[in-house]
C-alpha cells in the first residue's frame, strides 16, 4: 500500500512529554512530505492552537491540513474551513446543570479566546498554558454563551471527571459524544463528530481513500481515526484500548515512535 496522508495527534504523540517535536520525528515527517505524502495535524485544541505545529512541520506550505475541536473544524493549507460542525445550543444549559455542583471547570472557545466558569483549577490552566491563551472566567458560562460552540471542554480531577462522564453519558449518551481526551479533560461533542470523520473530510478533498492514511494517536479521542485509517498506529504510551484497536504499536512519544513507524512504513 502506498500511503498518501499521515494524520497526527499532537499531545503525547507528535509532542513528547516536554511538549516538543523531537528532531528525529520532525526530520522523518519532513522527509515524508518530500516524498509527496501530505500531513494533517489533528487535535482537540482550537485551530489557533493547532496551526503553529502545522507551520513548524511545513504542513501548510506543502499543501497539508489541520483540524481542531476533534474534527469539528477542518482547515486546508490556506486556512479555509472545508468542514465545520457545531454543538446544538439546547444542550449547553442541561449539560452545565449536571456540572454546577462539581469542582469541574467548563471551558468554551470563541475564535482565539477561552472562556470558563469561575471554578478554575490546575487542570484548567493546562489548556491555557499549552496554547498560550489566557483564561477569561465568567459568572454563568451556560447563560454567557451566545455563539455557536464546536464543543465543551471539561477539566478536573480524573476521579471526578469519570463520575461526570458517567452522569453525562447516562443523560445524553444517545445524543452527544462524551469521551476523555486526557485523564483530566472530558470532551462534550456533537454526535458522530470525531477525528476520524475530520480525516475523512481531508481524504475527500484530496481524492483519496481512508485506506491510504496512516493515523497516529494515544488517547480515546484518537480511536476513531486509528480505527478508520488503513494503518492505525498507537504510540507506546497510548491507552490500552487504543493499543488494542491499532494495526501497529510503535515506541512512545519520548522515543521517536512516529519516526520509527515511518521508517518501516514509508521511508525504507
Amino acid at each position: 500500500m502506498k500511503y498518501k496522508l499521515i494524520a497526527l495527534d499532537i499531545d503525547d504523540t507528535l509532542l513528547n512529554r516536554q511538549k516538543r517535536i523531537t528532531p528525529l520525528t520532525k526530520s522523518a515527517l519532513l522527509r515524508a512530505q518530500e516524498e509527496g505524502v501530505k500531513l494533517v495535524v489533528a487535535s482537540g485544541r482550537l485551530p489557533y492552537g493547532v496551526r503553529p505545529y502545522a507551520e513548524e512541520l511545513k504542513v501548510l506550505e506543502n499543501g497539508g491540513y489541520y483540524l481542531g475541536f476533534n474534527g469539528g473544524a477542518v482547515l486546508n493549507s490556506r486556512g479555509e474551513l472545508i468542514g465545520s460542525t457545531y454543538l446544538d445550543s439546547r444542550y449547553i444549559e442541561p449539560v452545565y446543570d449536571i456540572l454546577r455542583p462539581t469542582n469541574i471547570t467548563t471551558m468554551v472557545h470563541k475564535g482565539d479566546v477561552i472562556f470558563c466558569d469561575k471554578k478554575v483549577n490546575d487542570y484548567t490552566k493546562v489548556e491555557s498554558e499549552v496554547i498560550g491563551i489566557p483564561l477569561n472566567p465568567v459568572d454563568d458560562i451556560a447563560r454567557f454563551v451566545d455563539w455557536r460552540l464546536h464543543k465543551m471542554l471539561l477539566a478536573g480531577e480524573p476521579g471526578e471527571l469519570l463520575q461526570a462522564e458517567k452522569a453525562l453519558k447516562d443523560r445524553f449518551g444517545k445524543e452527544l459524544d462524551i469521551y476523555l481526551s486526557a485523564p483530566w479533560f472530558l470532551e462534550v461533542m456533537p454526535k458522530g463528530i470525531n477525528k476520524g470523520l475530520g480525516v475523512e473530510i481531508v481524504c475527500r478533498d484530496m481524492g483519496i481513500s481512508m485506506d491510504e492514511v496512516i493515523a497516529f494517536g494515544d488517547h480515546f479521542n484518537d480511536l476513531s481515526m486509528i480505527k478508520m485509517a488503513g494503518m492505525g498506529v498507537a504510540m507506546g504510551n497510548a491507552e490500552e484500548d487504543v493499543r488494542r484497536s491499532a494495526d501497529m504499536v510503535t515506541d512512545d512519544c519520548d522515543n521517536d515512535g512516529i519516526a520509527k513507524a515511518l521508517e518501516r512504513l514509508i521511508l525504507r
